[in-house]
Parts: C-alpha cells; sequence; structure tokens
C-alpha cells in the first residue's frame, strides 16, 4: 500500500543527517540524579586510604555553584589531620576565550528553560522541588545571553542552508533556473511563498510581531522579520529622566552611545505584519538572490498592498494567492452572519441553521480543493452546493449537480427512481432563505478570488511554524527582543531541520552531546514524521471531521436543553 509522504517527511529528508558513525563516538551517558544517601551506601565497606578504616562518607559543601555543587569525601574515623578530597558535581566547559569558564550544568538547564519556553523563575522553582541549589539571578542571565546568542546563529546558519536547497529544488523542476544556476551559481531565481505574521500577545496590543516567508513548493523557511516597539534599556532611562535621576544632557548623551536598541518599529503591531513583509520583499534580491514573485497570504492585513507597492521587482509582477483555509472560513462567517442579522436560523425546515451554515462551507471548501485548475467547474460545483441544498420534490435543481456527491444524479444514473427529497432533508433550505444568499455566492465564487485559489495550498505551514515559536516563547510572558528572535530562530531550525538541530547549539556553548541526547532528537523526528503522515491519511481525515460533528451536536443539544445558562446581566 502506498502511503503518501508528509511535509514533515520531505523537510527532514532533504538535509543531511548525522550519520551512525558520528554517534558511535559519542558517551553513552554523562547525568545522572542520584541521592548523597545512596552514594554513602556504596562507601560502606571501603576502607580509608589515611586511617584503614571504613568511614568514609561524603557531604556537600554549602558553597554551591548554581546547580553545580562540591562533593566532600571524608573520613569519620581518622584522628587529628583528617582524610577528605572534594569534587565539583559537573565539569567546567573547555572553551579557551574564555576566564571564567562556566559550569556544565548551569549552562544546560539555562538551555534546558529555552527549550521549555521557562525563564528564571521556572529554574527556581525546580531548585525548590529536587531540593538543590539554583542560580543566582545573575549567572542566569549571563548564561541566557550566551544561550540566546548560539541561538540566533544556529537560526542564521540554518535559513542559509534551506536556501540553498530551496535553489536546488527549483532547478530540479525547471530545466531553465538549472541552466542560469549552472552558468552562475547567485544567478536570481523566482519563488513562490506563504507569508504570515504572527504576535507575541493577543489582542494587537503586542510589542513584538514576526513575519515569516515559507517556499511553497518545499515547505522550508525562507526568512524572517522581528518587529520590536519596546527596548527595555529605554524605558528604565525614560524613567530615570522623568524621575530627575538624570539630565537631559546625560540622557542625550546615553541615547549618541545607545546603538543596540532593541526597538526598530515605530507604528502599531497591527501595522507590524505589512512592515514585515516590506523588508523582506525589499532584501530578497540583493541579499538572497531570490524573487518573491507569488504571495500565498491570508488576506487579512495590507501586506500584499505593501508589496505591490514597494515595487521590488520591477520587471517582475508580484502576484497573490489565496490561502483555500482563510476562504473557507470567511465563507462560514458571511453565512453565519447573514444568519443572525437577517434571522435566518432558527426552528423550523429550512432555515438557515449553524449545522447548514457548516454544511455549505464545507461544500465550498471540497469544491475548491476538488477542482483545482479548472475555473468554471470550480465555479458550477460552488453554486451547485447552494442549488442542491434548494431543490424540493416541486422545484428540482439537479442539473449542475456531480454524481460523485449527489444522490438525486447518482439514483439517475444508475437507471433507477430518485428518493423523495423529505428522505435527505438534513441540509434543505428554504427558496427564501436561498435567495438571500445569492450574494454571498457570487462574491465567494468571484473569479478573481477563484484564480488566486486555483494552486490548492494553504497557510498550515505557517500556522504549525507560529505554534513552535509561542510554545518556546509563551505569551503569557513578557519577554525581551531577543528571547522572542531566539524561539523564533529555534522554531525555524526545528522545522527545517528537525530536532537535531539542538545538537548545533549545543556545540557553539560547549556542551557535549551524549549517545543518549542523539538517540532522543532522533526519536523525535521519527515520531513527528509518523505523526504527520497519520493525520493526512483519509481514514484519519474522516475521523476527525465525525468527531468534530459529534462534538458540536452534543454541545448544541446541551444548550437547548438546559436553555440560557451564561450571558452579560442574567442576574439581573
Amino acid at each position: 500500500m502506498h502511503v503518501c509522504e508528509s511535509a514533515s517527511f520531505r523537510k527532514l529528508s532533504s538535509g543531511k543527517r548525522e550519520s551512525d558513525s558520528d554517534s558511535e563516538h559519542r558517551a553513552t551517558q554523562q547525568w545522572l540524579i542520584v541521592h548523597v544517601a545512596r552514594l554513602n551506601e556504596l562507601l560502606t565497606d571501603l576502607i580509608c586510604p589515611k586511617c584503614a578504616g571504613s568511614g568514609l562518607q561524603i557531604t556537600i559543601d554549602p558553597q554551591n555553584q548554581g546547580f553545580c555543587s562540591s562533593l566532600l569525601l571524608e573520613c569519620s574515623q581518622c584522628e587529628g589531620d583528617r582524610y577528605c578530597r572534594s569534587v565539583f558535581t559537573s565539569t567546567r566547559l573547555q572553551e579557551e576565550s574564555r576566564k571564567d569558564v562556566a559550569f556544565d550544568v548551569n549552562v544546560r538547564m539555562v538551555l534546558l528553560a529555552h527549550e521549555l519556553g521557562l525563564g528564571y523563575a521556572a529554574l527556581k522553582k525546580i531548585s525548590k522541588v529536587l531540593g538543590i541549589p539554583g542560580l543566582h539571578l545573575k549567572t542566569y542571565q549571563r548564561h541566557d545571553r550566551r544561550v540566546t546568542a548560539a541561538e540566533i546563529e544556529r537560526g542564521l546558519e540554518s535559513l542559509q542552508k534551506t536556501r540553498d536547497q530551496i535553489r536546488q529544488a527549483y532547478a530540479d523542476i525547471d530545466s531553465d533556473v538549472a541552466e542560469m544556476i549552472r552558468e552562475d551559481k547567485n544567478a536570481i531565481i523566482n519563488i513562490s511563498v506563504s507569508f504570515d505574521g504572527t504576535w507575541q500577545k493577543r489582542g494587537f496590543t503586542s510589542h513584538y510581531g514576526i513575519g515569516v516567508c515559507i517556499d511553497i513548493l518545499t515547505g522550508l523557511v525562507v526568512d524572517f522579520e522581528v518587529l520590536s516597539s519596546y527596548c527595555h534599556t529605554c524605558t528604565l532611562r525614560e524613567c530615570a529622566r522623568r524621575d530627575s535621576k538624570c539630565t537631559q544632557e546625560e540622557f542625550e548623551e546615553w541615547r549618541e552611545t545607545h546603538v543596540d536598541c532593541a526597538k526598530n518599529f515605530l507604528g502599531s503591531s497591527k501595522a507590524m505584519e505589512q512592515e514585515a513583509a516590506k523588508r523582506m520583499w525589499g532584501r530578497s534580491v540583493y541579499r538572497y538572490q531570490l524573487r518573491y514573485t507569488e504571495m500565498l497570504s491570508d488576506g487579512d492585513s495590507a501586506a500584499f498592498k505593501e508589496a505591490v507597492a514597494l515595487n521590488p521587482y520591477p520587471e517582475h509582477e508580484v502576484v497573490k494567492l489565496e490561502c483555500i483555509n482563510h476562504a473557507h472560513k470567511r465563507m462560514g462567517t458571511a453565512l453565519r452572519k447573514l444568519s443572525a442579522e437577517r434571522k435566518l436560523g432558527g426552528k423550523g425546515q429550512g432555515k438557515l441553521t449553524a449545522k447548514k451554515c457548516k454544511a455549505l462551507q464545507n461544500f465550498y471548501r471540497g469544491a475548491v480543493l476538488n477542482n483545482q485548475g479548472s475555473l468554471d467547474i470550480m465555479k458550477a460545483e460552488i453554486w451547485a452546493g447552494l442549488l442542491h441544498s434548494m431543490s424540493s420534490d416541486d422545484n428540482l435543481m439537479h442539473t449542475r449537480c456531480n454524481p460523485s456527491w449527489c444522490w438525486y444524479r447518482r439514483a439517475e444514473e444508475g437507471g433507477q427512481i430518485p428518493e423523495s427529497h423529505r428522505l435527505h432533508a438534513g441540509n434543505f433550505l428554504s427558496r427564501e432563505v436561498g435567495q438571500k444568499l445569492i450574494p454571498i455566492y457570487h462574491r465567494m465564487s468571484s473569479d478573481s478570488l477563484l484564480k488566486r485559489m486555483q494552486h490548492g495550498g494553504t497557510q498550515n505551514c505557517n500556522e504549525c511554524l507560529n505554534s513552535v515559536i509561542w510554545a518556546r516563547c509563551p505569551k503569557t510572558v513578557f519577554v525581551g527582543k531577543s528571547r522572542v528572535e531566539a524561539a523564533a530562530s529555534m522554531a525555524i531550525s526545528t522545522l527545517n531541520e528537525g530536532a537535531s538541530a539542538m545538537l548545533a547549539v549545543m556545540e557553539k556553548l560547549w556542551l557535549q552531546s551524549t549517545l543518549v541526547t542523539v538517540n532522543a532528537m532522533k526519536d523525535i523526528d521519527v515520531i513527528r514524521i509518523a505523526k504527520a503522515n497519520c493525520v493526512q491519511s483519509a481514514s484519519a481525515k474522516r475521523r476527525r471531521k465525525s468527531a468534530s460533528t459529534a462534538k458540536k451536536v452534543k454541545r448544541h443539544q446541551q444548550e437547548m436543553e438546559e436553555g440560557p445558562t451564561y450571558g452579560a446581566g442574567m442576574d439581573m
């Protein structure tokens, strides 16, 4: 049985994976969580080198070094000058460029906090629960800067690597592009990208926004831009000036030297998405030798208009592509809005209920997906869905229907007499209600919109990346721009290359990765591919659809039985 390859499989298979021979040279294990009492049990029968007694015992020096402690091996039976030997529970990082070499475990714990989307407060809780000393705030901040810098550097390296893969992918399917690259490896080529923006905080009040371009052919991230309207250092200086803790002259003098300001955007959070598009389209040619000539976006912002107004490629037009999922969403929103405004819902046959809105919405998406590349057939099937729902025994409207989904036409082609429409009245719409939906169908089946959806693409990859970014940098916690940039960099590296992208970060931090680490990352990638292949199978899609419908029906029944239970001013 042929299994359709998922996007995750193609991405993780395209990059160079670590060979098994490299893994064999790694240590099998280096870290354990051990209680000191268990270590002392091993020493009960050992002999002291000094007094030949069996009084060896391990104690912990109260002067800790963050998560690293000093273990003291002492003999309780020695008289006078006791036998004593000490050792740290962690090795120091072998980085010759630093004088104050950090302990391995401390850097690992900060890296762990980044992986989990946590911060200093979370590490304090870990220390509390395990009953071990933790990092001082200043030490955490110093290591945090190093980890952040390594993650951002790793993200930039990953983007450069994937851009080369994208160029090769377009050369593989287009001989003209292959010839251009053969003559000049830095030749400028045209690609299609999916663009979307995301924010660190909900409600369009965020200080930070991210714009991401993902190549449609390969599903790999091409470029991203982090916008910030906040700088913590500037805020502190402004407060000091306002509180008269520094003069205006001192403030101006400081501002001239403040070159690493985190604020790189002065507009509102809503304008961040279009500004990110403007910057990425403006630099695509001179930095990356790429033209983003086709832009798949959701249409929620003026990003496309901004890119067109910029005119980044004078001899090439930027073409708008529409996301099918967002068009599907707009169709449902328009139907529900009309049902509420015109009072077309409620009880009774032929009403535009929530269930019928969902059915028409799903039929619209199916008509678009099943007829890619044929504009006329796509439009005809969209209208056929509305006419099919309005059909009755007295008013047949099945001339445009397709036997693959229409029970009436299927019976006719089979030489049978079709059943009565009363037996298929689940999605029936009265003629009066159906006529009021015509303006919506005219708008959602316009030639300009359907042409932009003939590619059949969605922004699922962008939405997936957004969830990975904010899992590493939760929207509920306030952070700085560098942390947002580090989260985006590592999310992009993980999406493009898999979990093993973390190994390069560990190498930059001089952390030795063990065989346990490598195998765990390989398992994560294997599970990712297996899940991706599973969820895109036809049976899984049917299960999700039926489960979603069952939940909605059950919720609707519960609300009908309970009556009004929650709303503004209900207890008045």
